[in-house]
Protein backbone atom coordinates (compact mmCIF):
# COMPACT_ATOMS: atom_id res chain seq x y z
CA UNK A 1 0.00 0.00 0.00
CA UNK A 2 1.37 3.55 -0.84
CA UNK A 3 0.69 5.84 2.20
CA UNK A 4 1.04 9.55 2.34
CA UNK A 5 0.72 11.70 5.45
CA UNK A 6 0.33 15.14 4.99
CA UNK A 7 1.08 17.12 8.39
CA UNK A 8 1.48 21.02 9.77
CA UNK A 9 3.85 20.89 13.09
CA UNK A 10 4.58 23.83 15.17
CA UNK A 11 6.96 22.57 18.00
CA UNK A 12 7.10 19.32 16.51
CA UNK A 13 4.77 17.29 18.35
CA UNK A 14 2.86 16.46 15.21
CA UNK A 15 6.14 15.08 13.78
CA UNK A 16 7.17 12.95 16.56
CA UNK A 17 3.54 10.93 15.98
CA UNK A 18 3.87 10.69 12.51
CA UNK A 19 7.37 9.28 12.74
CA UNK A 20 6.08 6.60 15.04
CA UNK A 21 2.90 6.15 12.59
CA UNK A 22 5.53 6.20 9.34
CA UNK A 23 7.79 3.33 11.53
CA UNK A 24 4.76 1.21 11.93
CA UNK A 25 3.69 1.45 8.26
CA UNK A 26 7.02 0.97 6.77
CA UNK A 27 7.25 -2.27 9.26
CA UNK A 28 4.30 -3.70 7.47
CA UNK A 29 5.67 -3.57 4.41
CA UNK A 30 3.80 -0.11 2.81
CA UNK A 31 5.41 2.54 0.95
CA UNK A 32 5.07 5.84 2.97
CA UNK A 33 5.86 9.33 1.72
CA UNK A 34 5.95 12.65 4.44
CA UNK A 35 5.36 15.84 3.81
CA UNK A 36 5.80 18.42 6.26
CA UNK A 37 4.15 21.75 5.65
CA UNK A 38 6.20 25.29 5.57
CA UNK A 39 5.54 28.44 3.79
CA UNK A 40 7.66 27.02 0.78
CA UNK A 41 6.11 23.29 0.63
CA UNK A 42 4.39 22.94 -2.98
CA UNK A 43 1.44 21.16 -3.65
CA UNK A 44 1.84 17.33 -3.52
CA UNK A 45 0.10 14.72 -6.17
CA UNK A 46 -1.94 12.86 -4.48
CA UNK A 47 -4.16 10.50 -7.06
CA UNK A 48 -1.69 7.87 -6.86
CA UNK A 49 -1.95 7.01 -3.33
CA UNK A 50 -4.23 4.52 -1.66
CA UNK A 51 -4.24 6.01 1.16
CA UNK A 52 -3.62 9.80 2.51
CA UNK A 53 -2.86 10.46 6.94
CA UNK A 54 -3.66 14.41 7.65
CA UNK A 55 -2.33 15.06 11.08
CA UNK A 56 -2.09 18.35 12.76
CA UNK A 57 -1.72 20.35 15.87
CA UNK A 58 -4.94 22.25 17.39
CA UNK A 59 -5.06 25.23 17.96
CA UNK A 60 -7.79 27.38 19.59
CA UNK A 61 -10.35 24.38 18.66
CA UNK A 62 -9.08 24.22 15.34
CA UNK A 63 -6.65 23.27 12.72
CA UNK A 64 -3.83 25.39 12.04
CA UNK A 65 -4.52 27.96 9.50
CA UNK A 66 -0.89 26.86 7.71
CA UNK A 67 -2.65 23.42 7.28
CA UNK A 68 -5.91 24.10 5.98
CA UNK A 69 -4.77 26.63 3.30
CA UNK A 70 -2.12 23.92 1.97
CA UNK A 71 -5.27 21.29 1.68
CA UNK A 72 -7.02 23.80 -0.30
CA UNK A 73 -4.37 23.55 -2.94
CA UNK A 74 -4.60 19.64 -3.40
CA UNK A 75 -6.27 17.81 -5.54
CA UNK A 76 -7.86 14.14 -5.06
CA UNK A 77 -9.55 11.53 -6.87
CA UNK A 78 -12.95 10.34 -6.07
CA UNK A 79 -13.02 7.28 -3.37
CA UNK A 80 -9.80 8.30 -2.25
CA UNK A 81 -9.16 7.21 1.07
CA UNK A 82 -8.05 9.07 4.13
CA UNK A 83 -7.93 9.35 7.77
CA UNK A 84 -6.84 11.99 10.20
CA UNK A 85 -4.84 12.20 13.28
CA UNK A 86 -4.67 15.15 15.72
CA UNK A 87 -3.54 16.41 18.72
CA UNK A 88 -3.61 19.00 21.93
CA UNK A 89 -2.77 18.98 25.12
CA UNK A 90 -5.82 18.36 26.94
CA UNK A 91 -9.03 16.54 25.82
CA UNK A 92 -11.32 18.82 25.87
CA UNK A 93 -14.64 18.49 23.72
CA UNK A 94 -14.90 21.33 21.74
CA UNK A 95 -11.74 19.98 20.20
CA UNK A 96 -13.83 17.27 18.61
CA UNK A 97 -15.11 20.05 16.31
CA UNK A 98 -11.38 20.86 14.78
CA UNK A 99 -11.51 18.75 11.48
CA UNK A 100 -15.07 20.16 10.19
CA UNK A 101 -13.11 22.42 7.44
CA UNK A 102 -11.44 19.14 6.44
CA UNK A 103 -13.85 16.49 6.58
CA UNK A 104 -15.90 19.36 4.64
CA UNK A 105 -13.04 19.49 1.77
CA UNK A 106 -12.82 15.89 1.31
CA UNK A 107 -16.66 15.21 0.75
CA UNK A 108 -16.66 18.05 -1.82
CA UNK A 109 -13.28 15.79 -3.04
CA UNK A 110 -15.59 12.41 -2.49
CA UNK A 111 -12.94 11.01 -0.57
CA UNK A 112 -13.40 7.80 2.19
CA UNK A 113 -13.18 8.52 5.47
CA UNK A 114 -11.02 5.91 7.02
CA UNK A 115 -11.53 7.33 10.92
CA UNK A 116 -10.19 10.32 13.32
CA UNK A 117 -8.18 9.93 15.87
CA UNK A 118 -7.33 12.27 18.92
CA UNK A 119 -4.33 12.17 20.50
CA UNK A 120 -2.55 14.17 23.64
CA UNK A 121 0.70 15.72 23.64
CA UNK A 122 2.48 18.22 26.09
CA UNK A 123 1.79 21.64 26.06
CA UNK A 124 4.56 24.27 24.58
CA UNK A 125 2.17 27.06 26.31
CA UNK A 126 0.30 27.76 29.18
CA UNK A 127 2.63 25.94 31.69
CA UNK A 128 5.00 22.85 31.35
CA UNK A 129 4.20 18.77 31.90
CA UNK A 130 6.13 16.77 34.26
CA UNK A 131 8.36 14.47 32.63
CA UNK A 132 6.23 11.53 34.25
CA UNK A 133 3.08 13.02 33.24
CA UNK A 134 4.50 12.88 29.83
CA UNK A 135 5.88 9.52 30.14
CA UNK A 136 2.50 8.49 30.81
CA UNK A 137 1.23 10.20 27.75
CA UNK A 138 3.22 8.84 25.32
CA UNK A 139 2.19 5.16 26.28
CA UNK A 140 -1.84 6.11 25.94
CA UNK A 141 -0.31 7.40 21.80
CA UNK A 142 1.58 4.47 21.60
CA UNK A 143 -1.76 2.39 22.92
CA UNK A 144 -4.14 4.47 20.77
CA UNK A 145 -2.11 4.35 17.78
CA UNK A 146 -1.59 0.96 17.56
CA UNK A 147 -5.33 1.27 17.44
CA UNK A 148 -5.59 3.41 14.85
CA UNK A 149 -3.06 1.58 12.17
CA UNK A 150 -5.17 -1.97 13.20
CA UNK A 151 -8.31 -0.35 12.29
CA UNK A 152 -7.02 1.09 8.96
CA UNK A 153 -5.41 -2.50 8.28
CA UNK A 154 -9.10 -3.96 9.28
CA UNK A 155 -11.37 -0.87 7.35
CA UNK A 156 -12.88 -0.54 11.03
CA UNK A 157 -13.92 3.36 10.68
CA UNK A 158 -13.64 5.10 14.07
CA UNK A 159 -15.33 8.85 14.27
CA UNK A 160 -14.70 11.49 16.91
CA UNK A 161 -18.19 13.04 16.86
CA UNK A 162 -18.82 17.07 17.09
CA UNK A 163 -22.15 18.72 17.94
CA UNK A 164 -23.14 22.15 16.65
CA UNK A 165 -23.06 24.11 19.77
CA UNK A 166 -19.06 22.81 19.49
CA UNK A 167 -18.66 23.67 15.73
CA UNK A 168 -20.06 26.84 16.64
CA UNK A 169 -17.63 27.82 19.48
CA UNK A 170 -14.66 26.26 17.27
CA UNK A 171 -15.96 28.66 14.36
CA UNK A 172 -16.02 32.15 16.80
CA UNK A 173 -12.79 31.15 18.99
CA UNK A 174 -10.99 30.35 14.85
CA UNK A 175 -10.42 34.53 15.08
CA UNK A 176 -6.62 33.30 17.05
CA UNK A 177 -6.08 32.31 12.92
CA UNK A 178 -5.40 35.89 12.83
CA UNK A 179 -4.28 37.07 16.18
CA UNK A 180 -0.62 35.38 15.73
CA UNK A 181 -0.41 38.73 12.80
CA UNK A 182 -1.69 40.90 15.59
CA UNK A 183 0.25 39.54 18.50
CA UNK A 184 3.54 40.08 16.08
CA UNK A 185 3.42 43.38 16.75
CA UNK A 186 4.14 43.05 20.47
CA UNK A 187 7.28 40.20 20.19
CA UNK A 188 10.68 41.11 21.77
CA UNK A 189 13.90 39.75 21.86
CA UNK A 190 15.86 40.21 25.23
CA UNK A 191 18.62 41.75 23.38
CA UNK A 192 21.03 41.00 26.58
CA UNK A 193 20.15 36.95 26.32
CA UNK A 194 20.33 36.80 22.71
CA UNK A 195 23.21 35.95 20.99
CA UNK A 196 22.12 36.54 17.34
CA UNK A 197 22.45 32.49 16.95
CA UNK A 198 19.58 32.39 14.28
CA UNK A 199 17.72 28.95 15.18
CA UNK A 200 14.65 31.21 15.39
CA UNK A 201 15.00 32.90 11.76
CA UNK A 202 15.75 29.38 10.29
CA UNK A 203 13.50 27.12 11.64
CA UNK A 204 10.33 29.11 11.74
CA UNK A 205 7.62 27.59 9.33
CA UNK A 206 6.41 30.65 7.97
CA UNK A 207 9.61 32.47 7.57
CA UNK A 208 8.13 35.44 9.84
CA UNK A 209 11.67 35.99 11.40
CA UNK A 210 14.77 37.51 10.17
CA UNK A 211 17.76 39.32 10.97
CA UNK A 212 18.41 43.25 10.49
CA UNK A 213 20.95 45.46 11.54
CA UNK A 214 22.07 42.88 14.01
CA UNK A 215 18.64 42.41 15.64
CA UNK A 216 16.18 39.82 15.19
CA UNK A 217 13.00 40.74 13.88
CA UNK A 218 9.47 39.81 13.41
CA UNK A 219 7.12 40.32 10.36
CA UNK A 220 3.29 39.67 10.45
CA UNK A 221 2.07 36.40 9.15
CA UNK A 222 2.59 34.27 12.17
CA UNK A 223 0.62 31.20 13.62
CA UNK A 224 1.65 31.04 16.55
CA UNK A 225 3.01 27.85 16.63
CA UNK A 226 5.39 28.86 19.32
CA UNK A 227 8.37 26.86 17.92
CA UNK A 228 10.27 30.20 18.33
CA UNK A 229 9.96 30.72 22.10
CA UNK A 230 9.70 26.97 22.82
CA UNK A 231 13.38 26.10 21.37
CA UNK A 232 15.02 29.39 21.95
CA UNK A 233 18.29 28.61 23.54
CA UNK A 234 18.70 31.41 25.97
CA UNK A 235 15.07 31.79 26.32
CA UNK A 236 14.92 35.60 24.93
CA UNK A 237 12.10 35.70 23.14
CA UNK A 238 8.90 37.18 24.55
CA UNK A 239 5.58 36.22 23.09
CA UNK A 240 3.25 39.82 23.39
CA UNK A 241 -0.10 39.34 25.40
CA UNK A 242 0.56 35.64 25.36
CA UNK A 243 3.67 36.57 27.63
CA UNK A 244 2.08 34.85 30.43
CA UNK A 245 1.77 31.41 28.82
CA UNK A 246 5.28 31.58 27.77
CA UNK A 247 7.14 27.63 27.86
CA UNK A 248 10.79 27.47 27.37
CA UNK A 249 12.75 24.40 26.44
CA UNK A 250 12.06 21.11 24.33
CA UNK A 251 10.67 17.95 25.82
CA UNK A 252 12.88 14.64 25.19
CA UNK A 253 10.30 12.56 23.68
CA UNK A 254 12.45 9.96 22.23
CA UNK A 255 13.83 9.41 25.97
CA UNK A 256 11.27 9.71 27.73
CA UNK A 257 9.14 7.47 25.34
CA UNK A 258 12.01 5.07 25.68
CA UNK A 259 11.31 5.24 29.71
CA UNK A 260 8.05 3.69 29.04
CA UNK A 261 5.15 4.92 31.59
CA UNK A 262 5.98 5.76 35.09
CA UNK A 263 6.03 3.39 37.98
CA UNK A 264 2.84 4.66 39.50
CA UNK A 265 0.42 6.04 37.29
CA UNK A 266 0.10 10.16 36.79
CA UNK A 267 -3.60 10.36 35.90
CA UNK A 268 -5.64 8.17 38.90
CA UNK A 269 -9.48 8.83 39.69
CA UNK A 270 -8.29 11.08 42.36
CA UNK A 271 -6.84 13.74 39.69
CA UNK A 272 -8.33 16.98 39.82
CA UNK A 273 -8.73 20.26 38.33
CA UNK A 274 -7.12 20.27 34.52
CA UNK A 275 -5.87 16.69 35.15
CA UNK A 276 -9.30 15.32 35.34
CA UNK A 277 -10.39 15.16 32.20
CA UNK A 278 -7.35 12.22 31.56
CA UNK A 279 -9.40 9.95 33.42
CA UNK A 280 -12.00 9.36 31.12
CA UNK A 281 -9.84 10.00 28.11
CA UNK A 282 -7.21 7.10 28.95
CA UNK A 283 -9.63 4.87 30.44
CA UNK A 284 -11.59 4.79 26.87
CA UNK A 285 -7.75 3.99 25.50
CA UNK A 286 -7.19 1.39 27.38
CA UNK A 287 -10.93 -0.42 27.27
CA UNK A 288 -10.42 0.02 22.84
CA UNK A 289 -6.62 -1.74 23.35
CA UNK A 290 -7.07 -4.34 25.78
CA UNK A 291 -10.41 -5.29 23.77
CA UNK A 292 -7.87 -5.07 20.62
CA UNK A 293 -5.34 -7.30 22.24
CA UNK A 294 -8.22 -9.85 23.45
CA UNK A 295 -9.28 -10.05 19.12
CA UNK A 296 -5.93 -11.00 18.69
CA UNK A 297 -5.29 -13.53 21.29
CA UNK A 298 -8.54 -15.28 20.18
CA UNK A 299 -6.92 -15.35 16.41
Amino acid sequence: MRVLLIYYTGTYNTRWLVGRVEERLLAEGNEVTRVEITSRTPPVPTEDYDLVGFAYPIYGFNAPLPFESYVKKLSFRPGQRFFIFKNSGETMAMNNASSRNLLRRMRRAQGVFMGEYHLVMPYNIHFRFEDDFVREILAYDRKLLEVMLTNLKNGTVERIESRPLYDLGAFFVGIQKIGGNVNSFFYRVDADKCTLCGKCVHECPHENIYKKDGTIRFSHHCDMCMRCSFFCPQDAIRIGFLEGWHVNGAYDLDALDAMGPPSRPYITKDSRGFYRCFIKYFAEIDRKYEALQREKAHR
